[in-house]
């Protein structure tokens, strides 16, 4: 007679991690060749001058790093980045968790405004940034054509210190939402509807509904991506370039087209990657801060 075999569960859940270590071996191989290698290679080829005949080049220290930090230009970079930081939370950040509160809080048509404010976030961002770009110009623009139907004088816009900053994120203020707002309002169907019940017999208003149901709701995604603002703020170069090119005056240029524009204008390969990998380690280092800071505010 034979025996039954008895069951196992310590190598059931062997073969488990197994099947996912071996599902996620290919993932971690992209991984390794595409993100942690450039970034090691990086790292690594700072310390050299670059010959582009006999890579990597002459070793040289922290030269490359103490040329940087004596440069006035990439001083001037670095705050345009926090510049950039700021304005992207004072006008986009908050855009898309109030309009995914004002949504949720719509009891008809809802997915209906999810879909019109989803819809622009579909079209490619460089086609509008360019659309923007021809916005704001300040001789055939559509901002000086509307202005003066007002009977306002033109403005430089673009090329105003005073005024390019909220040009660059206007279009994100009035075009608000996309994969922010779907996220955010995946979050919010997570909240259990008995605290708003609950509430609701408490007497609470709206914005005590918001305050003490909503917002602690979805703290974990608003952190999120308040930890992906910084990322962007300090990785940002392709809006900055189509629309001002780093001007004017080089008031909104920021680290990664300064390092972009020294190894395609100067081709001092040595000083780009310097510098960029500068702002990794001040990315890692902020990001890793926030993230502390984050978790005792959640404590």
């Amino acid at each position: 007679m034979k025996k039954k075999k008895r069951f196992n569960p310590g190598g059931l859940k062997f073969r488990n991690e197994m099947l996912a270590l071996a599902l996620l071996a290919p993932t971690i191989v992209l991984f390794v060749l595409f993100k942690y290698y450039p970034i090691i290679s990086g790292v690594f080829i700072s310390f050299f001058k670059i010959n582009i005949v006999k890579l990597p080049g002459d070793f040289c220290g922290f030269d490359n790093y103490i040329r940087a930090f004596r440069d006035a230009r990439f001083y001037t970079a670095l705050f345009n980045n926090l510049k950039h930081f700021v304005y992207i939370m004072a006008m986009n950040f908050w855009c898309p968790i109030l309009l995914a509160i004002l949504v949720d809080e719509t009891r008809k048509s809802k997915g209906i405004f999810r879909l019109l404010y989803f819809i622009p976030s579909v079209a490619p961002a460089i086609v509008m940034t360019l659309l923007w770009k021809y916005f704001w110009q300040p001789d055939y623009g559509l901002a000086n054509f509307l202005l003066g139907k007002l009977g306002v004088g033109p403005k430089l816009w673009l090329n105003d210190k005073a005024l390019v900053y909220f040009c660059m994120y206007f279009p994100n203020l009035v075009i608000v939402g996309g994969m922010q707002l779907v996220y955010y309002l995946a979050a919010l169907q997570d909240i259990p509807q008995e605290l708003y019940e609950a509430a609701l017999v408490d007497g609470a208003g709206i914005w005590q509904r918001v305050r003490y149901v909503t917002l602690p709701g979805i703290k974990n995604i608003i952190f999120t991506f308040f930890l992906l603002q910084i990322i962007n703020s300090f990785n940002i170069c392709d809006n900055v370039m189509v629309l001002t090119g780093g001007g004017p005056g080089g008031s909104t240029e920021s680290m990664i087209l300064y390092a972009f524009k020294q190894a395609t204008e100067s081709m001092d390969y040595s000083y780009a990657i310097t510098m960029a990998s500068i702002v990794f380690f001040i990315t890692m280092f902020g990001t890793m801060l926030a993230n502390k800071i984050t978790k005792k505010l959640e404590e």
